[in-house]
């Protein structure tokens, strides 16, 4: 399994993007000296709170360091959450209308998850942490979960509510205060790579989650092929809403680090999108978003009849994640063997 966008060298290449759209420009500094630097700024993983780092690439003005330690790519400087939180609200609103068009898609998707999930856990309460408009949970409820939701953004909070009729709560995960061990399910996609603690994140879902209960995540796939043809121009790293970006090394590390025991962890290719959700996604991604959301859409509009019904292939790929909360609980601080010994130039890698 591969950690860096640029295929596999380990030289220090750092691909630097201006925001506004300018060329790259490849510079090289070497990584010991880099991680040097990260001494000497007292820069610390916001995983494991290691201070050996590299900068692995620059994309759209903002710094991408990689943990030597544990492989966690991630923002630095780390923004909070009141910032992501005004950045998701400038944001939401074309990107929720092109979810809501290819309501199909997600629906397909989700039942596919629906079926994994009953695998594991055919039945009980059920919580979709950044659940958006609610296609899943409303899915879930038709197969008899006890559903409960939460996100963020007050946009799809209210269609969720007002027409799947589900009594979704808005604000973060933290703000929700669920009792302890008071879900069976507890489902995460395309969320974890939003929220800049991870450490409070992951305590927090493994807290909400009963013994025995399984958990379920998506993220995008840092290490996947895409991911590393594209280095700093892929769509992780430019979607600004994105502060950590996963490899499967680094999941597994967050999700044993809280508790949980990894069932499966795998590489996915997901929905199926209409051309508007891609169109929409690549203006995000690709080009100043303040100024093109707001006329993006309008200009590429009249095109749009040309595509007809056209479904698109996804071609990102995405980790997916099953763990459980072990029925007897661990020891305090008790990290498996295998990542308590783990060295920053001889750490074990998982298979690609």
């Amino acid at each position: 399994m591969r950690r860096r966008s640029d295929g596999g060298k380990d030289d220090g290449k750092v691909s630097a993007g201006g925001a506004q759209g300018g060329s790259d420009v490849a510079t090289v500094v070497p990584p010991l000296e880099e991680a040097a630097r990260g001494l000497e700024r007292g820069e610390r993983c916001t995983l494991c709170e290691s201070p050996q780092h590299k900068t692995l690439l620059r994309a759209k003005g903002r710094t991408v360091i990689e943990c030597r330690q544990c492989g966690l790519r991630a923002l630095s400087p780390m923004p909070s959450l009141e910032q992501l939180v005004a950045i998701n609200e400038e944001t939401v609103h074309p990107f929720f209308h092109a979810c809501l068009e290819d309501e199909a898609s997600y629906r397909a998707y989700f039942a596919r998850k629906l079926d994994d999930l009953q695998r594991y856990q055919s039945s009980g309460r059920l919580l979709d942490v950044g659940c958006g408009a609610g296609f899943f949970l409303d899915a879930a409820r038709e197969r008899g979960y006890e559903i409960a939701g939460v996100d963020l953004s007050p946009v799809p909070v209210a269609y969720a509510r007002d027409t799947l009729g589900i009594a979704v709560t808005m604000g973060s995960l933290y703000e929700f205060q669920a009792p302890s061990d008071t879900f069976d399910v507890v489902t995460i996609f395309q969320t974890i790579e939003h929220d800049p603690d991870l450490p409070a994140l992951s305590a927090e879902l493994f807290r909400i989650l009963a013994p025995g209960g399984t958990l379920m995540v998506t993220t995008p796939a840092a290490d996947g092929f895409v991911a590393r043809v594209m280095g700093s121009r892929w769509f992780g790293y430019r979607n600004v809403e994105h502060v950590s970006f996963f490899t499967r090394r680094s999941l597994r590390y967050t999700l044993e680090r809280s508790g949980f025991e990894i069932a499966s962890l795998e590489v996915e290719h997901g929905k199926g999108l209409s051309p508007k959700y891609v169109l929409n996604r690549l203006i995000n991604y690709y080009y100043d978003h303040r100024t093109v959301i707001r006329n993006g859409l309008r200009l590429l509009h009249p095109i749009m009849p040309l595509l007809g019904k056209a479904v698109l292939f996804e071609p990102w790929a995405h980790l997916y994640a099953v763990a459980r909360k072990p029925l007897q609980p661990s020891s305090a601080g008790d990290i498996p063997s295998h990542l308590r010994e783990r060295t920053p130039e001889g750490a074990p890698q998982g298979a690609d």
